[in-house]
């Protein structure tokens, strides 16, 4: 043991005590614990090179937390033996000054608030911000609005979009910050647009600031009320695009495509795009299930969006009427004159990240270079969205 016998006894007197986490400025050689008492802190005094001195603290405190020496990455060998990471080593590994252990921690399943909380003390990040506002436990507790704080503070200096997108999905989530902030979130994606996609998959019926109806809203739901009544799928969505908030998706989904910086950002675009619009389409005979065109529209993912028009627009055609669903010709039957905003929902509604597939395999590209090659995957998107819109 390399540690010197006043430390030794600093580090024992600190442990005989309720210590929910260590962390080590190794730069500084001070040991900061989080007690039941509030900060402590030792400064250490090494009897050897600084870097070999702090490996034996870490010995040190292992040997007392977990009962073996090596620190974390020990452990973690024993764990992958035993497969399984159990809930009650959880605040031993925040005992350990060790970062991977407090990284460990943050992306359990089984984190509580209050581990939450110690963690969070020992170890504050974007990455383990977003790590535990993944656990609904965390974020709805106290410590879940100050990671959300965290997360929105930190946004202006996150450089990756991917991250940005993940911060802002997870403070939208319900409870976590004020009308204010949200307000402020929004404001701040007219010149980021990632953030919009975080609206739009958190919040697609709750924007900020509400457009008005489609002109034609109520004039369309008097002439369907018999349609949805009976629950006719068509019916419903169409209804719930040309509302308030379904004009502000659909806006706001427009939006969003400008300056769009990478695939990621595009792949969650269009799924967000597709759950708001899909429409759970019922079979209507065995026959569906054995023809391109009704294996498309009723949901086989498709990579072609030239494929993807020229089948919505062949659903109409009468030789492949028998592959309509009776809920879609009651429809047809009902508004023939809302035959384009017919197809925009049918399109909308298939419009997922798998038209991505052919550009991804080809290209790395980001930013004004990607947008250029995905041009014509763009351009037939955004068209059906203003189909819908005023």
């Amino acid at each position: 043991m390399l540690l010197s016998n006043e430390d030794s006894l600093r580090l024992n007197v600190l442990l005989a005590q309720k210590v929910s986490a260590i962390r080590i400025d190794e730069g500084k050689l001070i040991v900061y614990a989080l007690t039941h008492k509030g900060e402590a802190k030792i400064q250490l005094n090494p009897t050897t090179r600084s870097e070999k001195y702090i490996k034996e603290v870490k010995d040190f405190l292992s040997t007392k937390a977990l009962g073996v020496s090596g620190g974390f990455p020990m452990f973690i060998s024993q764990w992958n033996r035993m497969g399984d990471l159990r809930n009650s080593s959880l605040d031993k590994l925040l005992l350990l000054g060790e970062e991977e252990a407090v990284t460990a921690v943050v992306n359990n399943k089984d984190i509580t608030p209050d581990i939450a909380e110690s963690a969070w003390w020992a170890l504050q990040s974007a990455d383990n911000a977003r790590s535990m506002l993944g656990n609904q436990a965390v974020v709805e507790s106290d410590i879940g609005q100050e990671l959300a704080n965290f997360l929105i503070e930190f946004l202006p200096f996150e450089e990756d979009p991917l991250s940005m997108l993940i911060s802002t999905q997870l403070v939208l989530q319900a409870g976590l910050i004020s009308d204010d902030e949200v307000m402020s979130l929004w404001k701040k994606a007219k010149s980021k647009n990632t953030l919009y996609v975080g609206f739009l998959d958190i919040r697609p019926d709750n924007m900020p600031e509400q457009l008005t109806e489609h002109s034609r809203y109520q004039e369309i739901k008097e002439t369907l009320s018999e349609l949805l009544n009976e629950n006719n799928p068509y019916a419903i969505i169409l209804c719930k695009l040309l509302s308030e908030s379904g004009q502000t998706f659909l806006k706001t989904a427009e939006a969003s495509f400008k300056r769009i910086p990478n695939y990621d950002i595009v792949g969650a675009l269009f799924e967000s795009i597709r759950r708001y619009a899909y429409v759970n389409q019922p079979e209507s005979g065995q026959t569906l299930q054995h023809h391109e065109l009704a294996l498309t529209l009723h949901g086989e993912p498709q990579t072609d969006i030239n494929a993807l028009t020229l089948l919505v627009n062949d659903i109409y055609h009468e030789e492949h009427n028998n592959y309509c669903s009776e809920e879609l010709k009651a429809m047809q039957a009902q508004v023939p004159e809302l035959l384009e905003q017919l197809k925009a929902v049918l399109f909308l509604s298939r419009t997922s990240q798998t038209l991505l597939a052919p550009a991804i395999a080809n290209s790395t590209a980001v930013g004004s270079l990607m947008r250029k090659k995905l041009k014509p995957v763009f351009d037939p998107i955004v068209m059906n969205l203003r189909i819908l819109q005023n």
